[in-house]
């Protein structure tokens, strides 16, 4: 028997199809009600490769004439919705005025499902409908604008010999390769933390952890001394400034090590990051500050610094969980490139940036916008292709900019 044959005498399918067909009728108000049983059958049955044989079976139970292709249509309205409103799989689907959200309605699902752009722009795109209100045609122009600019970052890039790069390694060997004092802006951003956000987020995606980071970070310290510039500034993220155990901010260990060699301590920097991807019943935004400490050898010329105040202005940032789920294209712990452009803007204005761990390469990114030389060590492979697909993208722009200039 075939799986239409197990389809059709499936008494329970039967119901169901009844229940499609009468639901069809009324598409317009019950979008998610079809695309939930569509989804329910598909992976029961044909795990959504076969979806022409759910469209025959439901047409010999009960004579309605719909393609496979809109089948899976209707179905990637639901999983979208069910994955971007967090609601669990074996919730009940809404349907009509009954969304959970208070704006967002079949009309934006639709134009959301059929835009060519990647899941996660596809959940901002709903995210700003609910958001500021927008109709169902100011959704469909901002899809297609949506469109053009993932197409423009899916053009064939690459880096040339001498661009700023990313290498793939252990920060400790690549640093070893530079000059000796030629480091004007060192950036390590490290995220080899104990709290529970960074445990959910390296149980979901490829995340490299030293064995003693701390140790590893003091390592590093000593062996990129001798490569900074009497000019050089050196960031060091930190996890939170709350007291957690027994240490404020940076562990001792790493204080102690920089003002061995010679680091003065200088103040601490504060990024606020509203979380994109965090949405609760009340609000859209959940805050999160960042503390950001900056050492610079001893005998620091400050003339040439910008004065910056100790909390920065907030900078959009993907949360980490939520880019956690998303998996394949973005870094876990991807910061804006807003706020490496703001610390580049305090020191000197020309020599070398090294990001000893690189990530997602937006430190790079900065680099490239401010026109600084620029190096990045991340042991990673797959975030190595991210970030250098990240500066290839940046030098295209940049030179786009010259030549339209």
């Amino acid at each position: 028997m075939g799986e239409v044959e197990c389809l059709t005498a499936d008494r329970g399918f039967r119901a169901q199809a009844t229940r499609f067909a009468r639901w069809y009728q009324q598409e317009r108000r019950a979008v998610l009600e079809v695309g939930k049983i569509a989804a329910d059958w598909l992976e029961r049955y044909s795990r959504g490769r076969n979806a022409d044989r759910f469209a025959e079976a439901l047409r010999q139970v009960t004579g309605l004439r719909v393609t496979g292709r809109t089948i899976r249509y209707y179905r990637d309205i639901f999983l979208m919705y069910q994955s971007w409103s967090h609601q669990p799989r074996r919730g009940a689907a809404k349907s009509g005025n009954d969304f959970h959200n208070s704006h967002v309605g079949p009309g934006h699902l639709r134009v959301a499902a059929a835009a060519r752009v990647p899941a996660i722009v596809k959940h901002r795109l709903l995210d700003e409908a609910e958001r500021r209100l927008l109709t169902v045609k100011q959704t469909t122009a901002r899809a297609r604008q949506l469109e053009v600019e993932a197409n423009r970052t899916r053009r064939k890039v690459r880096l040339r010999a001498g661009d700023p790069q990313v290498i793939q390694g252990d920060a400790l060997t690549v640093v070893a390769r530079l000059k000796p004092a030629s480091i004007h802006h060192l950036f390590l951003d490290w995220q080899w933390q104990t709290c529970g956000e960074w445990q959910d987020v390296a149980r979901s995606v490829s995340v490299h952890r030293p064995a003693d980071p701390v140790g590893h970070l003091c390592r590093f310290l000593r062996a990129a001394r001798p490569r900074m510039s009497p000019q050089c500034i050196v960031w060091i993220f930190s996890k939170t400034t709350a007291f957690e155990g027994g240490e404020i901010g940076l562990p001792w260990d790493v204080q102690r090590t920089a003002r061995e060699l010679g680091l003065r301590y200088c103040s601490e920097y504060i990024a606020v990051h509203p979380l994109a991807g965090y949405r609760s019943k009340s609000s859209f935004l959940g805050i999160k500050h960042l503390p950001i400490h900056p050492f610079v050898p001893e005998g620091f010329d400050f003339a040439p610094v910008t004065y910056m105040t100790s909390v920065g202005r907030p900078r959009r940032s993907a949360s980490p969980a939520y880019q956690a789920t998303i998996g394949a294209t973005k870094h876990p712990y991807q910061k804006p490139v807003e706020l490496f452009e703001d610390l580049l803007r305090v020191g000197t204005p020309a020599g070398l940036v090294f990001d000893a761990f690189a990530g997602s390469g937006m430190a790079g990114v900065a680099a490239v916008r401010g026109g600084y030389p620029y190096v990045g060590a991340e042991i990673e492979p797959r975030y190595v292709h991210f970030a250098n697909r990240a500066l290839a993208l940046a030098l295209v722009a940049r030179d786009d900019s010259a030549q339209s200039a």
